[in-house]
């Protein structure tokens, strides 16, 4: 996936594994959800590519990656007023690099994005090696900015520890500070990494133990009681050259077998860029299929589909 665009735990009643999972999905079904558009559609905007929206904990705020024309992708700022959300514009920190993905701490003090920007000032952009491809200057970091007074700060690199190599994107935050993120190492596939915070540092990163060399995972969202993750990958059952979207629940083992919500909850929720509402309950992601059903290969656009009733089943809600 070319990333130059798109791309303290709570006990679980269980541990559950996939088919147990479906098992239970089939015992209490859940009536299938409508998935609707965001954007362009609740959002208004005029950009022909829109992913990865991120919800300040108030729900009056979300930050997305935008981009029209092969345009550069920066990250965009729009505001709700009463039931409308405004037009998109560039938030203080973003515009003059490739800025994508952000997401908000669960407490909304903080952002974090990924970016091409050089580490200093006058050094160059990023190269990004990846899937047995280089990339010069479309790489990513992960940076980090404070939100204070409804005001950006100025955006912090994180230590080197996350950001091994320039092939880093996606990150997800839990509720300790805890940092979720892809990486792709030694120009191979990207796979999900977790960073435990501690004492106001992150530990070693480790990988997710739901990852498979073979196919890959990335753009993770994670509860911020770190309950469950929804992330994407090709792993079976996805189609071939398709991306489905797979959630997994913490359990005292470990992380379920991953399950594939296309099958749990309808053939239009698959793609990449998962991301979560405030409450949780709903999920956003995104694809290249329009208003009319129809798959736009130039366009992608952000959807979202209710998931509370996944929740409730495994004890979530």
């Amino acid at each position: 996936m070319k990333k130059c665009f798109l791309i303290a735990l709570v006990a679980f009643p269980a541990f559950v594994t996939g088919l147990q999972a479906v098992e239970a999905q089939n015992q209490n079904p859940v009536p299938a959800p409508e998935v609707t558009l965001f954007a362009p559609g609740e959002l208004p905007t005029t950009a022909t590519n829109s992913a990865a929206p991120a919800f300040s904990p108030d729900g009056k705020i979300v930050l997305l990656g935008q981009s029209s024309g092969g345009s550069n992708i920066s990250i965009m700022q729009s505001h709700r007023e009463g039931k409308n959300w405004s037009v998109p514009e560039f938030p203080t920190f973003s515009e003059k690099y490739h800025d994508l993905e952000p997401a908000f701490s669960p407490d909304g003090k903080y952002l974090i994005f990924a970016s091409n920007r050089p580490a200093t000032a006058g050094g160059t952009e990023v190269d990004g090696y990846y899937n047995g491809n280089k990339y010069p200057g479309s790489g990513g970091n992960l940076w980090r900015v404070d939100y204070r007074n409804k005001a950006w700060g100025t955006p912090e690199l994180l230590p080197s520890g996350i950001n091994a190599n320039g092939s880093v994107f996606s990150p997800a935050i839990a509720g300790d500070g805890s940092l979720y993120f892809m990486r792709a190492d030694s120009g191979a596939k990207f796979h999900i990494y977790r960073a435990q915070m501690r004492n106001g540092q992150f530990e070693s990163p480790v990988p997710a133990s739901f990852t498979i060399n073979k196919y890959g995972d990335y753009d993770p969202a994670v509860a911020p009681d770190e309950s469950f993750i929804i992330f994407s990958s090709p792993r079976p059952p996805a189609p071939e050259h398709t991306a489905d979207l797979f959630i997994a629940f913490r359990g005292k083992s470990g992380w379920s077998d991953p399950i594939d919500l296309r099958s749990l909850l309808s053939e239009n929720v698959y793609g990449v860029e998962a991301r979560l509402s405030p409450d949780g309950n709903t999920l956003y992601f995104s694809n290249s299929r329009n208003a009319s059903g129809l798959k736009d290969p130039k366009a992608t656009y952000i959807w979202k589909v209710d998931i509370s009733g996944i929740l409730k089943v495994h004890g979530l809600r």
